[in-house]
């Protein structure tokens, strides 16, 4: 079943698909053009900016460009890096290192996905509103952020206007569930939930900075204000500015004194936003991970790992013969856990259970599976979490966190809920109904 934007998106890739097929000395593929075309979209790049730049893209005039990457894209720690992007601000300054006083460049640089600071370590021939070609540059991490690095082996050659598209700098509105990593210019009305005050030391010099946690009626989110907007926990705001960042899924908006934060009156806005969200699995999975949520799934795998295990004493990590691979050889302690998947029918997630999750489960049940268990055959306990929990639906709530192995929660709270046959059947029968 598609709706309205699906068919839009796929009415502006026939035209794409059409202008390249006279244009392009090579072939596209659409999956791959749609890809594109919506991850540009994410980032409020507009339609007809985005046609333009996957057009320039996938043409025979731009192949050589084919390594470019965005800069919504950038990592920490890269090599090698090749951009084209347009010079939003450039200053000069002196700078000592390694006893040695020199001249560089820093300023900002954006394209279609965004922008970001640099640092050139030599002074090259550029200037504000310059549309350049970035290669061999490197990334580092700096204030929650990436930062270009150009050193003298780094190739910065100015290019025609047309290369490149303007950024989309308007103020888009979102919610805290469409927040994701590399979006900037947010506008995004929210409560403080929580704030606190630190020290840091920039280059230097000490500053504070801000930061907590904010809500809406759609989630949580972390944030991080390099400026004193004299924010209080209570207050609904709307901030026009920043961008955001993500660990593990959970996304954090960053914003500074170029931000505008206006505190509203309204406090009706946001007036559910401490609550915890219910999430269905497939939104979690998209969204790769989230603050402060509930899940409810059937557990339809046990998975290895699960039931006695030995933790180091220091650093509480899992050990095998007394062996921690951080403090050497320890005397471990007991413990149990379960790690299971969860699934709701739209999606999949695993948990990993502690004992006191196990224990409110099952309470003196328990004790008797420990009791029963030989030291060195974890078997029994395993039929016994196999017997009690698979196939039983789980409410859980949390903080939901991704990697590469896929989307986790760390549980909070743990209930069991009841498995009500004809509920059940009468949820389906509805759903075929309306499938029909």
């Amino acid at each position: 079943m598609t709706n309205d934007r699906d068919d839009d998106i796929q009415s502006y890739i026939n035209e794409i698909l059409d202008i390249l097929s006279e244009e392009s000395d090579k072939p596209v593929s659409r999956d791959e053009l749609e890809r594109e075309f919506r991850r540009f979209l994410d980032y409020g790049v507009p339609v007809e900016q985005t046609k333009q730049t996957l057009i320039k893209k996938f043409t025979a005039s731009t192949q050589t460009a084919a390594e470019r990457m965005l800069i919504a894209d950038l990592q920490p720690n890269l090599s090698n890096v090749h951009l084209l992007c347009r010079v939003i601000s450039v200053n000069e300054k002196q700078v000592t290192t390694r006893g040695e006083k020199r001249d560089i460049l820093y300023g900002v640089i954006g394209d279609e996905s965004g922008t970001t600071r640099f640092t050139a370590w030599k002074k090259f021939d550029i200037q504000k509103g310059d549309v350049i070609e970035i290669k061999n540059a490197y990334t580092r991490g700096w204030r929650d952020m990436v930062q270009i690095n150009l050193s003298e082996r780094t190739s910065v050659e100015k290019t025609s206007e047309d290369r490149l598209m303007d950024q989309n700098i308007e103020p888009k509105e979102y919610k805290i569930s469409n927040l994701r990593s590399g979006l900037i210019g947010i506008d995004l009305t929210v409560k403080v939930l929580e704030i606190k005050k630190r020290e840091v030391d920039v280059n230097n010099v000490k500053k504070n900075v801000y930061s907590g946690l904010i809500g809406d009626e759609t989630g949580k989110a972390q944030f991080t204000s390099w400026h004193d907007f004299n924010l209080l926990p209570g207050d609904v705001i709307r901030i026009r500015g920043g961008y955001v960042k993500t660990w593990k899924g959970i996304p954090q908006l960053i914003f500074d004194e170029k931000a505008t934060v206006e505190k509203l009156t309204d406090t009706t806005i946001t007036e559910n936003a401490a609550e915890t969200k219910q999430v269905p699995l497939h939104e979690l999975v998209e969204r790769r991970g989230a603050l402060d949520i509930e899940v409810e799934g059937t557990v339809i795998e046990i998975r290895e790992g699960s039931g006695l295990i030995v933790r180091c004493p220091t650093c509480s990590r899992v050990i095998k013969n007394d062996e921690c691979p951080t403090h050497g050889r320890v005397k471990g302690v007991p413990d149990l856990r379960v790690k299971i998947l969860l699934d709701d029918g739209t999606g999949s997630v695993t948990c990993s259970l502690s004992r006191e999750f196990i224990e409110e489960l099952f309470g003196d049940k328990v004790k008797e599976w420990e009791s029963n268990t030989q030291s060195d055959n974890n078997s029994f306990i395993i039929d016994e979490l196999h017997k009690n929990l698979f196939a039983r639906r789980l409410s859980i709530t949390g903080n939901a966190l991704s990697d590469e192995f896929g989307t986790a929660i760390i549980a909070k709270k743990v209930k069991m809920k009841p498995f009500i046959l004809v509920d059940e059947v009468e949820s389906l029968t509805k759903e075929l109904e309306e499938l029909a």
